[in-house]
């Protein structure tokens, strides 16, 4: 393990003096003194596994990281019994995303559509979420800030922008220093307003210039990366100009210190929701004073003007989606704060540990809720872009996108959406990718969501209760800390997936939208 310590350290060092010649010739030296020597060192193979990868993705070299690949393929199995899984997935994870970024590099057309989602970005998608899983998002270690980073990197990728921000934002609540999430999330900003269309506001410029400016000498990356971090600041800097802020004038710790007492000052039922990604307000995306209090989110503005039947008509869908999830989320802030009794009594036998009443009914009803929402939303994709449905067809969010009109022929719907471009388009099918039942990583919540619906779906606290239950005639049981979790976890992908189909309307329906005065 020392050996494996030591030789990461000086992949390190090469990498952020860009010696990437240098970094190789000592990993194929490492790779041969492994193959050949009688006793197998497997810490020092993953460190060497990982090194070419980590040497590829830096220099742009397909070869490279499918060495690194090829050798955590060949002994998978010897490498599990040294090394956590979530530390394997996260290096499979990482090489799948250097292929994809060296594929980026060298098109000079490329724009992520449905189909690029599905070859080329999924295989790494799933490596990290299966990393995610393994987190205690309580306990992170320094291996987890990684692990949390690189999929924020990854979802960003896929337009899930909302994500994205939440994974940084996870990642520098527990190390405030953390030089990739800082440069990630700054990145992220910077090209907010473009991307979406949101209010730009002062704080957004200053925010993004304040998180440049804790890494623009971060020795740890390459001087390419810094001119770029020191390039994003002088727009920023162009940018506060022309707004009349001078960037030497600000005070960023009072801007952050006066916002901190603007959030301290917000309803405790408001921090709740910003404090755990559950917020519908586009500027609570990056801040959480006065202006994050209402969830504004909205296809148009304040007071927009249009002559468009149909943004109207996606408007009052997106009303209906958040009077859904408004309830959703209040259910679950419900359960996580208050004691709620009813004056029922329930037979209990033995030592259960099985949940009812209106408690475990409120989140039983938000984790359910969430699916309807997301069902509304794929409808609203279908109006959208006018794609044709089967007679009597039920649209479902994380399935309709390849759906098939009989066993000879695909529907066109499929060849439609890809080959549109737009990235929030991209976000959901991403999203529904991971919720889809036969092979997404959460696939198991529409199970759990249709027991919930139609069976017998128990919560329990007890191990001893789970163990009894799980597998009857009485179907699932599932730990109450477990679920809550989960129920968590499902509102936050709902919220994203409502801020991204807000964003792909807006952005397919700009010119239907008149600006009235929107600054």
């Amino acid at each position: 393990m020392k050996e494996a310590e030591l030789l990461n350290l000086k992949i390190d060092s090469l990498l952020n003096n860009e010696a990437y010649s240098d970094a190789l010739e000592i990993l194929e030296n490492q790779k041969i003194k492994f193959l050949k020597s009688p006793k197998k060192d497997f810490y020092l193979l993953d460190g060497i596994a990982s090194g070419f990868i980590d040497v590829g993705c830096e220099s742009s070299n397909e070869e490279i990281i499918e060495i690194g690949l090829s050798l955590f393929a060949q002994y998978r199995e010897e490498l599990k019994k040294y090394i956590s899984e979530d530390r394997f997935e996260y290096c499979i994870g990482n090489a799948q995303q250097g292929l994809f970024e060296t594929k980026v590099e060298k098109n000079l057309n490329y724009f992520p559509k449905l189909e690029i989602v599905k070859d080329l970005l999924f295989p790494s998608k799933e490596s990290f979420l299966k990393a995610f899983k393994k987190i205690n998002l309580q306990t992170l270690k320094n291996s987890d800030l990684n692990i949390l980073t690189n999929l924020g990197n990854n979802l960003s990728n896929s337009g899930r922008i909302v994500e994205s921000l939440q994974l940084y934002d996870t990642v520098l609540l527990s190390n405030k220093k953390f030089p990739h999430a800082i440069l990630a999330k700054a990145n992220r900003l910077f090209r907010l307003q473009s991307q979406t269309n949101i209010k730009i506001t002062i704080f957004l410029l200053i925010k993004t210039y304040s998180l440049y400016d804790l890494i623009k000498n971060e020795n740890s990356f390459p001087q390419n990366c810094r001119s770029d971090i020191k390039l994003a600041m002088q727009i920023c800097i162009s940018k506060l100009k022309n707004e009349n802020y001078d960037i030497d004038s600000l005070d960023f710790k009072k801007e952050e210190e006066l916002n901190k007492i603007e959030y301290l000052n917000h309803s405790p039922k408001i921090r709740f929701y910003l404090d755990n990604f559950l917020s519908l307000s586009e500027h609570g995306l990056y801040c959480k004073c006065n202006g994050a209090k209402y969830d504004d989110l909205m296809i148009g503005y304040s007071g927009f003007i249009t002559k468009s039947d149909k943004v109207v008509h996606l408007e009052q869908l997106l009303n209906r989606v958040k009077s859904e999830f408004s309830l959703a989320r209040e259910m679950f802030y419900e359960y996580k704060t208050q004691e709620l009794e009813d004056n029922l009594h329930y037979e209990t036998f033995g030592k259960s540990g099985t949940l009812y009443g209106t408690k475990a009914e409120k989140l039983r009803t938000s984790f359910r809720i969430c699916f309807g929402i997301l069902d509304k939303i794929a409808e609203g994709i279908c109006y959208l872009f006018e794609i044709q449905k089967g007679k009597n067809e039920n649209v479902y969010f994380e399935s309709f996108w390849k759906k098939e009109r009989n066993l000879q022929k695909l529907c066109q719907r499929w060849e439609k959406l890809n080959s549109i471009k737009n990235i929030h388009l991209t976000a959901l099918y991403s999203i529904a990718c991971d919720l889809n039942k036969k092979n997404g990583e959460f696939g198991f919540y529409k199970e759990w969501r249709n027991q919930l619906e139609h069976g017998v779906f128990s919560l329990t606290t007890t191990q001893e209760e789970l163990d009894l239950i799980s597998g009857s005639l009485f179907g699932e049981c599932v730990l109450e800390s477990d679920f809550a979790i989960k129920a968590k976890h499902l509102l936050q992908l709902t919220r994203a997936a409502i801020f991204s189909y807000t964003f792909c309307v807006r952005q397919e329906m700009s010119g239907e939208i008149e600006n009235n005065g929107r600054p």
